[in-house]
């Protein structure tokens, strides 16, 4: 019959605590940014208005620059409109330390481009590279 009672008191009792201690940081924040925000409202507005946009891509993580046309422009500009980038490291380097987090790795950011791009991307991709491929001569015989 005791120990019901202490599961509620504590159930009741924690969230209290939680919600005293992010009201007290929340009004000194917003006592900082109020006094800081006069001063600095004209270079946060042109730092977002100015400047270009960097766009971070994703990396296929490779052993080998098989098929990856590595070094050609028309190939490589395909693959970031795709949003990736092949990225060529030596079997015994940190980010392809063994091959289950290659795979791991490279799972994760097929499953974001399969949704990014739809359902047959890979496919689309191989297309493009071999148009590319014989567009600019990377290909034997």
């Amino acid at each position: 019959m005791g120990k019901p009672h202490y599961i509620i008191i504590l159930c009741t009792i924690i969230p209290f605590f939680f919600n005293v201690g992010i009201a007290q940081n929340r009004s000194s924040v917003d006592a900082d940014v109020s006094s800081t925000q006069a001063t600095n409202s004209r270079a946060r507005s042109n730092a977002k208005k100015h400047g270009p946009k960097e766009k971070k891509y994703r990396y296929i993580i490779r052993s080998d620059s098989k098929n990856t046309l590595k070094g050609n422009k028309c190939f490589e500009e395909v693959t970031r409109k795709f949003g990736f980038e092949y990225l060529i490291v030596p079997q015994p380097l940190p980010p392809n330390k063994n091959g289950f987090r290659r795979f791991i790795h490279n799972f994760g950011v097929k499953f974001i481009l399969f949704f990014r791009n739809g359902p047959g991307w890979q496919l689309r991709i191989k297309k493009k590279y071999n148009e590319c491929k014989y567009r600019y001569g990377d290909f034997v015989g």
